[in-house]
């Protein structure tokens, strides 16, 4: 009899332990996720879309008209791609930052910065500017957010050639000659007007009184 009290005594008393640690393990709170790192840079080389594969040269060709970006993973490779459209001429877009996220546990965001760069005259290649990610890690990628900068340089509408304006500049004054004294000419010599030859007129012959003519004339004297 004594053996049966012993024997109950020892199950209730180890159905009591259970029961408490039981209890305690109810009670504790669950462990708070560490989120290690919250914030941190991620790698990227460039890509030749020439050697990409076909979905993303297709995509790259379906945004190449526009001005847009997207992400794209394929064969577990991430790319990034962006264009500044067809509207922006002499200028594509360069991406120059990305940052990895977490915002939440098991969750990764990618914050992506670019900028719009000026292209060299003569520079025939793609305008989709293609990047891929260097991951060290195996987590998925869950979003991706982009800021594309716009400095002051570059336009989206297509330039139009001014139209040259007419010149407003006075055409010179052709110099006017200084007068020129003439120079007096030197006077003619006057010449010296020739006397005409005077004419002597010829001499009258005495005419000659017949001696009956003369006693007339005496004659005629005395009477006077």
């Amino acid at each position: 009899m004594q053996k049966i009290m012993i024997g109950l005594l020892l199950i209730i008393f180890c159905l009591g332990t259970a029961g408490c640690l039981a209890q305690k393990q109810v009670q504790e709170p669950a462990p708070k996720p560490l989120v290690v790192p919250e914030t941190s840079k991620v790698g990227f080389s460039p890509v030749d879309l020439n050697n990409a594969p076909d979905v993303v040269k297709n995509i790259a060709s379906d945004i190449s008209k526009r001005e847009q970006a997207t992400w794209v993973q394929v064969n577990g490779t991430n790319y990034l791609l962006a264009s500044a459209g067809e509207k922006a001429t002499g200028s594509r877009v360069e991406i120059t930052d990305i940052t990895q996220k977490i915002p939440a546990q098991d969750f990764v965001w990618l914050d992506v910065k670019a900028k719009y760069t000026s292209v060299k005259e003569g520079d025939k290649s793609n305008p989709v500017t293609a990047v891929s990610l260097n991951l060290t890690s195996n987590r998925s990628i869950n979003g991706v957010g982009f800021e594309i900068t716009k400095t002051a340089t570059v336009t989206q509408t297509t330039p139009t050639p001014a139209t040259p304006s007419p010149s407003t500049t006075t055409p010179a004054t052709p110099a006017t000659p200084a007068p020129t004294t003439p120079t007096p000419a030197a006077p003619s010599p006057t010449p010296t007007p020739t006397p005409a030859p005077s004419k002597t007129a010829p001499e009258t012959p005495a005419k000659k009184t017949t001696p009956a003519e003369s006693k007339t004339e005496l004659e005629k004297n005395q009477n006077n």
